[in-house]
């Protein structure tokens, strides 16, 4: 399947979701994320999720690895509009919104992509070899191909993988792992 099809079949899912379904599935997806190992995260790159995309609540996911791991630094990124990239920055109480209504914080700390980790990663749908099917614009694709280091780069999704992406290319970085309402993925 192709990923623009693809992005348009289970974003049409996604809507057809109740605030009670997200809830439930945010829940399921909390206890497959205690299943992982959480050892080597030390600073967690994450997202804020969407408010008009029934995305899964990432915040929720977050505040767990903040109780587990105390000591955690968590991180969001700041999109560039300009030139497509994006920065990661400590967590900050004053937010700003970008232009398609998600929530950034204010580049008050930041943080350098060799001090990250780990990657709570925002996504559409996955296939079965860990490509991941974002909203198309390639900013952490991008981002994780500046990475020197190995790191955990864990998609979040509602729903299992669809059977494949025909349309991969080689700029895109495969997630090294997937969390669903019912499984763990691992590439």
């Amino acid at each position: 399947m192709l990923k623009s099809a693809a992005r348009k079949e289970l974003l049409t899912k996604r809507q057809a979701l109740t605030e009670a379904d997200c809830i439930k599935l945010d829940d399921l997806l909390l206890i497959q994320l205690q299943k992982m190992d959480w050892s080597t995260t030390h600073v967690l790159g994450s997202f804020y999720p969407s408010e008009n995309q029934a995305e899964p609540n990432s915040l929720l996911l977050v505040k767990y690895l903040q109780f587990f791991i105390p000591s955690l630094t968590v991180a969001y990124p700041i999109i560039n509009e300009q030139d497509f990239s994006m920065e990661f920055y400590q967590a900050s109480e004053e937010l700003s919104m970008n232009k398609w209504g998600i929530h950034e914080p204010l580049p008050l700390k930041p943080i350098q992509p060799d001090e990250l980790d780990t990657f709570l990663v925002p996504l559409i749908g996955f296939d079965p070899n860990g490509h991941r099917i974002g909203y198309g614009k390639g900013y952490y694709d991008r981002y994780f191909a500046r990475l020197d280091q190995p790191v955990k780069r864990i998609g979040i999704s509602y729903f299992e993988p669809i059977a494949n992406i025909e349309d991969t290319h080689q700029f895109d970085v495969p997630l090294s792992h997937c969390i669903t309402p019912w499984n763990i993925y691992e590439f």
